[in-house]
This record gives C-alpha cells, sequence and structure tokens, in this order.
C-alpha cells in the first residue's frame, strides 16, 4: 500500500491554508516559483526543480488535483490530462533485482526533467494507493488533502495541530451550557 506523500503533496500545494490564530483563510501556492516548488518537491526528485521545468510541474499538479478530487468524491476519474502528460515523457521499463532476490519492474523517465521523474511517481502511488484512503480534512474551514494511513482508516484530519485540536475544542464550548 502507498503512503501517496506525492500525491499529497501535489493535491495541497495550492490550497489555501489557516494557520494558528488566524481568522481567515491565506491562499498559498508552494508551486509560486522555482525555490518554493523545489522545498515542497525536492525529497521527491533528490535535486531542485529548474525554473524552466516549473509550467511542466504546475500542469502535472493541476492534473493531480482533478484525479483526488474526482476519487475523493467517488466520481470517475479525469485522467486524459495525466495520461497526455505521461505521453510526451519518455520512460523506459526497467527490472531490478530487489535485496529479497524478487524481481521488480520499474519505470522510469529516460531523461531527468522534473516533470518526467514526477509524472511517473505520480502515476505509481495513484495506482498503488486505495481511493477509500484518501479523502479532505473534516474540519469546515479547512481544505487539505490526506491519505489515511490508520490502521482502523479513521483519521478525520489532516494534522492533529491545528484541526484536531480545534475541533475538540469547538465540541467541548459547544456542548458546554453559556455560563453569561
Amino acid at each position: 500500500m502507498s503512503d501517496a506523500a506525492l500525491v499529497v503533496a501535489l493535491a495541497n500545494a495550492q490550497a489555501d491554508r489557516r494557520p494558528t490564530h488566524a481568522r481567515v483563510a491565506m491562499s498559498h501556492d508552494a508551486l509560486a516559483d522555482a525555490a518554493s516548488a523545489s522545498r515542497l518537491l525536492g525529497p521527491f526528485l533528490g535535486r531542485r526543480i529548474g525554473a524552466k521545468e516549473l509550467a511542466a510541474v504546475r500542469a502535472l499538479q493541476t492534473a493531480v488535483v482533478a484525479i483526488v478530487d474526482a476519487l475523493i468524491d467517488g466520481s470517475p476519474p479525469p485522467l486524459e490530462l495525466l495520461n497526455g502528460l505521461a505521453a510526451k515523457e519518455p520512460t523506459i521499463a526497467r527490472l531490478k533485482r530487489q535485496r529479497d532476490g524478487t524481481l521488480h519492474a520499474t519505470l522510469q523517465p529516460k531523461h531527468a526533467s522534473a516533470a518526467a521523474t514526477l509524472v511517473v511517481a505520480a502515476i505509481r502511488e495513484l495506482s498503488e494507493l486505495d481511493p477509500s484512503r484518501l479523502r479532505r480534512c473534516a474540519r469546515p474551514e479547512c481544505t487539505l488533502v490526506f491519505y489515511d494511513t490508520t490502521r482502523s482508516a479513521t483519521q478525520r484530519w489532516h494534522a492533529e495541530r491545528p484541526c484536531g485540536l480545534r475541533e475538540r475544542q469547538r465540541r467541548y464550548r459547544t456542548s458546554k451550557p453559556s455560563t453569561r
């Protein structure tokens, strides 16, 4: 089973954030420039993203957001855009021997552009994840996506802080009778 880390990172890359103690959500774009895109996606690539690669990475992000939204809503995901991006990137199949002796087939981009590497990784993650575990945060003010990796599949918030804490505070305050 996949932990869908790349898919979640791409899905949340341009989602609004509501920082602790903020009354309104603030716009957020982790793909605004090559430096911020590299901070977000560098761990998946093992290198920085160049300014020339940013448009292709943004196109990938748009395709992944459409697929994630459809999977969460339970509707058929629009795969055309992602498959179109994948068709533009030349890849090769490679067979590798694992430590336990088994063989594992992988797809690798022929040229190491950021978009090619990320398209292959996103397709791999999307094919391995369980769509029922891909969710939006249950806190009404939060729209972030997360992949529920709990054993019982009962995770409700994208993070304990701030969303889990704030929701429990809200329930506590609404359950207490007013003392005014």
